[in-house]
């Protein structure tokens, strides 16, 4: 099991900005959801290689299916 860390940066601006650490696919938009939702309206997500990790091997599982005609 990873260890998540969440960063949380608060510009002067009042702008805030948090990144995850350890977490892959759904499991980072779960990990942040509480405290999206007690700031309020989310205006930008950029989503790492660590998210897009999980659908990866989710399509090269579903490829290997496909080819032994599963």
């Amino acid at each position: 099991m990873t260890i998540k860390k969440m960063k949380i940066r608060i510009g002067r601006d009042g702008q805030t900005r948090i990144s995850v650490e350890g977490g892959e696919g759904d499991n980072c938009l779960a990990f942040t959801r509480a405290v999206e939702n007690a700031l309020g309206t989310v205006a930008e997500r950029q989503l790492t290689a660590d998210y897009h990790s999980v659908d990866t091997l989710a399509v090269e599982t579903r490829e290997q299916l496909e080819e032994r005609g599963l």
